[in-house]
């Protein structure tokens, strides 16, 4: 019985995998639909635009592992800073539970 649960899981996982490294984001509103930002008292709100019009550089800022090795090649000291704090914060965050026990 549970043979067939893990099977089917197993291929599910696969399947979704495979589906997420193929498709390409896409907006999650449509084209024309009002955003409702408040940006300003005068003049009419912005507007969503199609997919192709926004910049392609906009959804790749979704996947943080390619914002960090492009930050590497680009500002390797900034990437070094933000992985240390990083790490700071686990040290603290593991040191605190350690005192709770």
């Amino acid at each position: 019985m549970f043979r067939n649960i893990t099977r089917i899981t197993s291929r599910r996982l696969t399947t979704s995998t495979i589906l997420r490294n193929e498709t390409k984001v896409v907006s999650t509103c449509p084209a024309g639909t009002v955003l409702n930002l408040k940006l300003r008292n005068k003049g009419d709100e912005p507007v969503a635009l199609e997919d192709s019009e926004y910049p392609e550089w906009l959804w790749t800022m979704l996947d943080p592992k390619t914002n960090r090795d492009q930050l590497k090649s680009t500002d390797f000291m900034r990437w070094r800073r933000i992985n240390l704090k990083k790490e700071n914060i686990k040290t603290i965050k593991n040191n605190n539970f350690l005192s709770t026990m």
